[in-house]
C-alpha cells in the first residue's frame, strides 16, 4: 500500500513538471530571469568595490580674492576625492535648478578678513538641490578635511602660538587586512545578488504554481482528481514535490552560472549550500500552497501575494544588505523567513560559514515551511468539496 501510494506521488508530480515543460519558451524564461536579475544588481552595486576612487562632482564658487581663498579652492580643485571645476554663483544655481550639477560650495567675499578680524566666524555656503542632502555632507566633510589640512596656520593660528607652520596630518595608517583570507570581497556584490535575487524568485516561482493550482480548481480539473481514489495528502505531495525539484534546478542552474561567470564561488560548507537549496525549495512550494489555500480567486491571490513577497524581500535583506537596513527593520527581519534564507546562502557562499551554522539557518527555514504547509493542509481539508469548483475556496 505504501508503495503504491509512493509511485502515486511519483505519477502526480512528473505530470506536473512535464506540463510545465510544455511551455518551453516560459521554462527558459524561468531560468533565465533570475540570472538576469542577480547579474543586473550585481554589476550595479558592485561598481563602488571595483572603484573604490569614487569622486563627488562639485561645483567652487570663489567670490573672495584673497590668497587664503585661491589656496583652498586650488586645493579642492586637485582633491582625487572630487571632480571639481570652477564656477559663477548664478552658473552654479542654473546647473543646480536643471540638474546638470549636484553640489556647489561658495567661498564668500570677505571670508578671509571675517576669519582675521576674529569677530565674527566665517562660515561657507553650499547650495544642492533637496535630493542631494547626502552628497552635501559628503562635500562639508571633504571640505574640513581640505581646510585643516592646507590652511591649518590660518584657520589656528589665533588659537596656537608659533603656528607658522603647523600643519595637520593624521599621526598614523590605517590597513585593511580582511579574514577571513581566502574570500574576494570584491565578489561580495555579486553573491548577496544571486543570493537575494534568486530567492526572491523562487518565492514568485512558488507563488505561480499557487496560482496554477487554483486555475486548475476554477477550470474543474481538481474537482475530476478528488473525484479519484486519491488522497488529498498525495494530492497535494505531488504539487509541493514538482515544485521543490524545479525550484533546485533553479537554484543549482542560477549559482552555476554565476560560478562561471561572475565567480561566485562556495567559501563555506558545500552540504551547507545544499542543505539550504533543499529549506528554500521546500519554502518555494509552501509559499504556492500557501497562495492556493488562502488566495481566493486567482487575480486577489496574485495582487496579494506580489505584494507579501516584495515586503518580505525588502525587509529580509534580499535586496540590499541588512545592515544597510534601520536597525528595528533588523530586529523585526529575524521573524521573517527571508532574513534565515539569504543568511545562509550568503554565509555558505563568501562568509565562510560552517555546516552548524548553515544548517539552523535550513532548520528554520524548515520551520517556517512545515509551519506554511500545515495551515495550507489545514485550509485544503476543511473546505467545502462542493464550494471550490468556482476556484473560491470557502
Amino acid at each position: 500500500m505504501f508503495k503504491q501510494q509512493l509511485n502515486l506521488l511519483w505519477i502526480l508530480s512528473t505530470k506536473d513538471i512535464q506540463l510545465f515543460l510544455v511551455d518551453k519558451k516560459a521554462a527558459v524564461l524561468c531560468f533565465l530571469v533570475p540570472i538576469l536579475l542577480a547579474s543586473g544588481f550585481g554589476y550595479v552595486f558592485s561598481k563602488p568595490l571595483q572603484n573604490e576612487d569614487v569622486k563627488l562632482p562639485l561645483l567652487i564658487v570663489r567670490e573672495d580674492e584673497s590668497p587664503l581663498a585661491v589656496k583652498l579652492a586650488d586645493a579642492l580643485l586637485k582633491s582625487p576625492k572630487l571632480e571639481a571645476s570652477l564656477s559663477t554663483r548664478e552658473n552654479a544655481l542654473a546647473k543646480i535648478e536643471r540638474r546638470k550639477a549636484k553640489i556647489a560650495l561658495v567661498i564668500p567675499r570677505d571670508f578671509a578678513s571675517q576669519l582675521a578680524s576674529r569677530k565674527k566666524a566665517p562660515s561657507i555656503e553650499i547650495l544642492h538641490h533637496p535630493t542631494t542632502s547626502l552628497e552635501s555632507k559628503w562635500a562639508e566633510g571633504i571640505f574640513t578635511e581640505i581646510a585643516f589640512h592646507e590652511a591649518a596656520p590660518e584657520l589656528l593660528g589665533f588659537w596656537l602660538p608659533g603656528s607658522a607652520s603647523l600643519k595637520l596630518e593624521r599621526p598614523f595608517e590605517v590597513k585593511k587586512e580582511p579574514f577571513p583570507t581566502g574570500i574576494d570581497i570584491s565578489r561580495q556584490a555579486y553573491s548577496h545578488s544571486f543570493s537575494g535575487m534568486t530567492m526572491q524568485y523562487l518565492l514568485f516561482w512558488g507563488m505561480d504554481c499557487g496560482l496554477l493550482l487554483l486555475r486548475e480548481r476554477r477550470q474543474g480539473i481538481w474537482k475530476r482528481l478528488k473525484a479519484a481514489p486519491i488522497p488529498l495528502s498525495i494530492l497535494l505531495g505531488g504539487k509541493i514535490i514538482a515544485t521543490s525539484l524545479i525550484a533546485i534546478l533553479q537554484i543549482l542552474f542560477t549559482f552555476g552560472f554565476g560560478s562561471l561567470v561572475f565567480g561566485v564561488a562556495i567559501n563555506g560548507s558545500v552540504m551547507g549550500f545544499f542543505l539550504m537549496a533543499i529549506a528554500t525549495a521546500l519554502l518555494s512550494a509552501a509559499t504556492g500552497l500557501l497562495v492556493a489555500a488562502v488566495g481566493g480567486t486567482e487575480n486577489r491571490a496574485r495582487s496579494m501575494s506580489i505584494l507579501a513577497i516584495l515586503s518580505l524581500s525588502v525587509l529580509g535583506g534580499l535586496w540590499l544588505p541588512s545592515f544597510m537596513l534601520p536597525g528595528y527593520v533588523q530586529k523585526i527581519s529575524l521573524a521573517l523567513p527571508t532574513t534565515w534564507m539569504i543568511k545562509g546562502f550568503e554565509g555558505v557562499i563568501w562568509q565562510g560559514m560552517g555546516f552548524f551554522d548553515a544548517s539552523i539557518c535550513a532548520l528554520v527555514t524548515f520551520v517556517f515551511s512545515l509551519a506554511f504547509l500545515g495551515f495550507a493542509m489545514m485550509k485544503f481539508q476543511s473546505a467545502n468539496p462542493q464550494s471550490v469548483s468556482d476556484g473560491v475556496l470557502s
